[in-house]
């Protein structure tokens, strides 16, 4: 197993370990900046989140995705798996499962199962496809679980579309319909002209006959009343080393790409990271893209501790979400800077926050002045003042966090950071208005 994923998932179990992680960064913080009932105040807030729980979670627990994927024979599903993988994974297949209409596979490499799968090869090719079958095939999908369903249509066909979304349609129906559904247009290289392969060569006639084809298979999808969650047209053209020796024996070593003509890979793999349970975004990334899982875990931190503040913040007591407040953002400085690899002593945090223009500091000492005078107006009317507060507090955590990505995980200067500080509070600014 790659030793930067082993460092990495050892990480994650850490800080999704929530009561010991949250109390040990919490036992960093002074004394004298909060109390012993501001600390069990803070723990509740924290252990009480939601979002931030099943976070957790998923750092502590990941999995591996569960697809359900449908397409005829030669659609390309086994292309399109190690494209988003960048290997050439092994099919394994499982115990029979029910119904002949389906296999379930895993996909594996050097002992890490990146996928489990559903590839209904039976579904809108068999004439002996009938209800009973259908709805064997649904109660092994509902046993299954999956995250998404990925329908899959070659670019370069058109004959039987009409019959696979309406089997598609009968089938999400049978299995509760809240699935995401991934259409995905594969084979966009063999359009014409197929002699281009290399994606930033695709001419403009090219480019266009991909979004024709596209907008098509979105058109038959809206012609049935099926709802894809997405549409999407990808290039899984790879050429392999040593292909046809790994193919003959299954105790080759991985080979190497020799040509990548991947294209629309990196918006699937954007998208199914977006959408999945949290546990199997997890495993997707650290699998996939392990450098950029971590920016991706943090982000999803920024947006829960942003939230916290925005809660401290309502407190009606002047001045009381001051220290709060600060250790909020200390606590979301470390973790960052742990996801990297580096450990932060609470005063290390506090000192680069306030050297930032964090709480206390100039940059934002306007803002805390003026989120502490709207809480003057809750003496004479009380909660007048607190929506203000909580913008201007859940801001200005946003910011920070995004600054302490910018640094720990992107290398950005320290004397650069003041500017990523205010592109991200314009960011947020403009979040609140369309909101």
């Amino acid at each position: 197993m790659n030793p930067k994923f082993e460092e990495m998932q050892n990480r994650l179990r850490h800080i999704g370990n929530l009561n010991n992680y949250i109390e040990q960064l919490i036992d960093k913080v002074p004394g004298n900046l909060i109390s012993d009932k501001q600390r069990r105040k803070l723990v509740d807030a924290i252990t009480d989140d939601d979002d931030l729980n099943a976070l957790l979670e998923g750092l502590k627990n990941p999995r591996p995705p569960r697809f359900v994927l449908v397409g005829r024979t030669g659609v390309g599903k086994s292309s399109l798996i190690n494209a988003m993988s960048g290997k050439y994974l092994a099919e394994v297949s499982d115990v029979e499962i029910g119904t002949k209409e389906a296999r379930r596979f895993t996909y594996e490499s050097d002992g890490q199962v990146y996928f489990e799968v559903i590839d209904t090869r039976g579904i809108g090719e068999s004439e002996t496809f009938d209800t009973k079958a259908e709805d064997e095939l649904a109660g092994v999908i509902r046993e299954f679980r999956p995250d998404a369903l990925l329908f899959l249509q070659k670019a370069t066909e058109r004959a039987h579309i009409d019959k696979d979304v309406l089997v598609t349609k009968q089938l999400m129906e049978k299995t509760g319909g809240n699935l995401p559904l991934v259409a995905i247009l594969t084979h966009i290289d063999e359009l014409n002209p197929s002699r281009v392969k290399e994606p930033d060569r695709y001419p403009e006639d090219k480019l266009e006959l991909i979004r024709e084809k596209t907008g098509q298979l979105e058109r038959i999808f809206s012609e049935h009343g099926l709802n894809a969650t997405a549409v999407l047209p990808v290039s899984s053209y790879v050429e392999w080393h040593r292909e046809s020796e790994v193919a003959a024996n299954d105790d080759q070593d991985n080979p190497e790409i020799a040509f990548d003509g991947r294209k629309g890979i990196e918006e699937l793999l954007d998208f199914l990271e977006d959408n999945l349970d949290v546990r199997a975004a997890i495993h997707l990334g650290l699998t996939l893209r392990l450098n950029r899982v971590a920016t991706r875990i943090a982000e999803r931190f920024i947006r829960i501790f942003s939230a916290l503040s925005a809660t401290v913040a309502l407190s009606p007591i002047i001045a009381s979400d001051i220290a709060m407040l600060l250790t909020l953002q200390s606590m979301l400085m470390m973790i960052i800077a742990y996801l990297s690899g580096r450990e932060l002593e609470f005063k290390t945090a506090r000192d680069l926050l306030v050297s930032l223009g964090g709480i206390g500091a100039t940059g934002f000492t306007l803002r805390m002045v003026a989120q502490q005078g709207t809480k003057f107006a809750n003496l004479i009317f009380p909660g007048a003042g607190s929506a203000l507060s909580a913008t201007i507090a859940s801001g200005g955590t946003y910011a920070i966090g995004k600054a302490a990505v910018a640094y720990y995980l992107r290398g950005v200067p320290e004397n650069q950071l003041k500017q990523v500080i205010k592109e991200a509070q314009k960011e947020f600014d403009a979040e609140q208005k369309t909101s």
